[in-house]
């Protein structure tokens, strides 16, 4: 959410050498107060022979009166030279000072269709090591916070040296205590509010960073949200002590697939259903009538899954106001299919859609043929069949771009064009292009590195 942030584009800085802001030599300029401190932190960092914390990224905001909260876990634990533990979001990377290993956690694409990276380990850790896999920084960057800052205090050249180069000024605020232990505050002012460090008076490690708020306040405001504060809390933070090799142990599952870098796989299709002709259906009307499959043969059929949701409100909508612009269009028909069980009655859906300002016809789904034939999994969903009853178009979820996209395809379907078949095979060149990438990507893996004998799916 924040990744833009200085702290997540410091994090990628790639710079050999280190800058007087920064730097933890003394300098001829005499630092100010907080520089001290920003200094003293950073050497804490880069003389730590081991380090290890578990730490929460946490979003707060009020909204109609109540109080929110999204939680983000990171943790790293660090041996020089080359052992690393680091999970951040979706990301985990282990490295046992042999093998590198790395997997994304994404329900959505299989884990990245069950990809591990397995690499040898590097002589010696460095910000490159990670980020030069590009997947994973996006999903460090994707993070509410951005990328750990302690990886940039333990293994950047050069800490902080692009965040304070674009700050605007660094102060020392008035000390408090974190969890017991008194610290120094370090307020960075950036161009969207202070990036206020919390820095241990006695060990100089980090126990908190408070990220600047006004953007992000900007942002959430159209939601109706206020007092939104997004910190970074470091906790069982430890410096010097002994980490057992259980810390960087990785077991790779049987059923991997070994690559040296991660290959993003291409998006799946919306539904099995697409370019299908769906198995025989029907939909109670409200007003005692029935339509079935065959009763929309002919005409190109645009059909709304919807319930009682403001997502499917403006779904609704939205279709509403393309079915009054294409009224004059007789090859196409419009329906809203209610999902809503037979616990509400057909008066209260009829309330329903008249409390929406919407004309459109509703027929109600009452025995799940949308999630049993078209496999829908939530509403709102739009479905498309042409004249033949095919299924054309399938998007899920509520499409902000409705009103200009979707006039031109049913035209198209109107006029006999194949639209499935054109994105069946799209999809197909691009699940040949990523097993392409996919067989390369293993190919790279040194085969003294390979865990084990997986097997390719």
């Amino acid at each position: 959410m924040l990744a833009m942030l200085a702290v997540a584009g410091a994090g990628c800085n790639r710079a050999a050498s280190p800058v007087a802001e920064v730097s933890v030599e003394p300098t001829a300029v005499e630092a100010s107060p907080a520089e001290q401190v920003l200094r003293q932190m950073i050497a804490a960092y880069q003389a730590a022979k081991t380090y290890r914390d578990q730490a929460v990224v946490r979003l707060k905001y009020r909204q109609q009166g109540q109080w929110f909260e999204d939680d983000g876990k990171l943790s790293v634990s660090f041996a020089r030279p080359n052992k690393l533990q680091l999970r951040a979001y979706q990301l985990t990377l282990v490295s046992d000072g042999s093998h590198l290993c790395a997997v994304i956690a994404d329900p959505d694409s299989n884990d990245l269709d069950g990809q591990i990276v397995i690499r040898r380990a590097p002589e010696r850790f460095e910000l490159d090591t990670i980020y030069q896999d590009q997947i994973m920084l996006d999903v460090m960057s994707g993070g509410m916070g951005g990328p750990p800052v302690t990886l940039e205090l333990l293994l950047s050249d050069a800490p902080l040296r692009e965040l304070l180069a674009t700050s605007r000024s660094v102060t020392l605020d008035e000390p408090e205590t974190v969890r017991g232990r008194a610290c120094d505050r370090v307020a960075v002012q950036l161009d969207d509010g202070a990036l206020v460090f919390w820095v241990d008076r006695q060990s100089r490690v980090l126990h908190r960073l408070q990220y600047p708020a006004e953007r992000l306040t900007r942002e959430m405001a159209a939601g109706g949200c206020a007092d939104v504060s997004l910190t970074a809390e470091f906790l069982q933070v430890g410096i010097d002590e002994a980490l057992p090799d259980a810390d960087f142990a990785f077991a790779a599952p049987e059923t991997a697939k070994q690559v040296s870098r991660f290959v993003l796989p291409p998006q799946p299709l919306a539904s099995p259903m697409l370019g299908q002709l769906p198995a025989d259906f029907h939909f109670a009307g409200l007003y005692n009538e029935q339509v079935t499959r065959d009763s929309l043969l002919g005409h190109v059929a645009a059909l709304l899954w919807f319930n009682d949701h403001p997502a499917s409100e403006t779904a609704v909508r939205e279709l509403e106001r393309i079915r009054q612009a294409m009224a004059t269009d007789e090859a196409v028909l419009f329906r809203a299919v209610c999902t809503e069980p037979s616990t509400m009655s057909h008066a209260q859906v009829q309330a329903l859609v008249r409390q929406w300002g919407v004309d459109i016809p509703v027929v109600r789904d009452l025995e799940a043929f949308g999630r049993d034939i078209f496999q829908i999994p939530y509403a709102p969903t739009l479905v498309v069949m042409d004249a033949r009853g095919v299924v054309q178009i399938v998007e899920v979820g509520a499409n902000p771009n409705l009103a200009t996209e979707l006039p031109s395809r049913l035209r198209l379907l109107a006029a006999g064009e194949d639209l499935a078949t054109a994105q069946l095979t799209q999809f197909h060149q691009q699940q040949l292009l990523y097993q392409q990438k996919l067989s390369e990507a293993a190919r790279l893996v040194p085969q003294d590195a390979r865990l084990g004998r997986p097997r390719m799916r």
